[in-house]
């Protein structure tokens, strides 16, 4: 049970760690890039604990066709849901991005049935019209975080704009977790691709900043590598939390609990720590998204 509460707890810090790094004007991109250079220097010091020796680590760590292509393309995904995640938590706020990104659950069982022809669960088309109807109605009015909100842009602008970040979470969270669902199938040995897409999202990571030119506006400071460090060490014991979890509990129990746990601790973190408004039928549209993860484990 500690392990779930802790999965819970760190799983529902990421958006609460971009809100933090936002109101202390840190630069995220610099935050997302430390994270995952943070999450690879854990990822190796790990394989040499469990290894015993840097011969072996280098020896997993070689580059084949096979574990390669999947491992970038998924680093490439891991960079992307940050990124969205950090600009819907501007636009949006803690609570509407957590909720799209944690509805996503449902993209990997439809990418299976389409693409690795598994079969569709029964419930398949009422979940699809539960997420739906959450995504439309959740950005009902924007919480107006981005000041550029505030001038020249009509109600319904600031709901098309919002409703594209979190549909943007909603797809970029979904199609990482159906690539990770690949690389689980392209490579057994889960620490050395862990380590392969941390690579591949650290080098993806730095390329953006340089593109966005992060490291001429905002020179490096303690700051930025300490957001990273932090958010990376989140990442790192949330998925530690949540593998010790799975060892304890059966999936059909565990997912429920701890998707539903996040959704509302971010929820009760917004409206109390951030001071977000929701409006009743925005409060509707989490409520069809928990009823959607329910469903989901039927």
């Amino acid at each position: 049970m500690w392990f779930l509460v802790s999965a819970i707890i760190f799983g529902s810090l990421f958006s609460i760690v971009f809100k933090v790094c936002q109101s202390l004007r840190i630069d995220t991109d610099q935050v997302i890039h430390f994270n995952y250079l943070t999450a690879f220097i854990i990822a190796v010091l790990s394989a040499l604990l469990q290894s015993g020796g840097p011969d072996s680590v280098l020896q997993g760590f070689s580059p084949r066709w096979s574990n390669t292509i999947p491992a970038l393309v998924e680093g490439v995904l891991f960079v992307l849901s940050f990124t969205v995640m950090d600009h819907s938590v501007w636009r949006s706020g803690v609570a509407l991005t957590t909720v799209a990104a944690r509805a996503s659950l449902i993209l990997p069982v439809i990418f299976s049935w389409i693409f690795l022809a598994q079969p569709a669960p029964a419930w398949l088309p009422v979940g699809i019209v539960l997420i739906s109807l959450a995504l439309i109605i959740l950005p009902a009015e924007s919480q107006k975080h981005d000041p550029s909100l505030l001038t020249n842009k009509t109600d319904v602008q600031r709901r098309r704009r919002t409703l594209i970040m979190l549909v943007s979470v909603f797809a970029c969270y979904g199609c990482s977790d159906f690539g990770l669902k690949i690389v689980q199938q392209t490579d057994p040995h889960t620490d050395v691709m862990m380590g392969m897409i941390f690579i591949s999202a650290t080098l993806f990571s730095l390329l953006i900043c340089f593109v966005k030119g992060s490291f001429r506006k905002h020179p490096l400071g303690i700051k930025s590598i300490l957001g990273g460090f932090i958010l990376g060490l989140v990442n790192t014991l949330c998925t530690a939390s949540l593998l010790r979890a799975l060892g304890a509990m059966s999936t059909g129990l565990f997912y429920p609990l701890y998707n539903i746990g996040i959704v509302l601790v971010a929820t009760l973190t917004g409206i109390i720590f951030f001071k977000e408004r929701l409006k009743p039928v925005q409060f509707a549209g989490i409520a069809l998204s928990i009823l959607a993860i329910v469903l989901f484990f039927r």
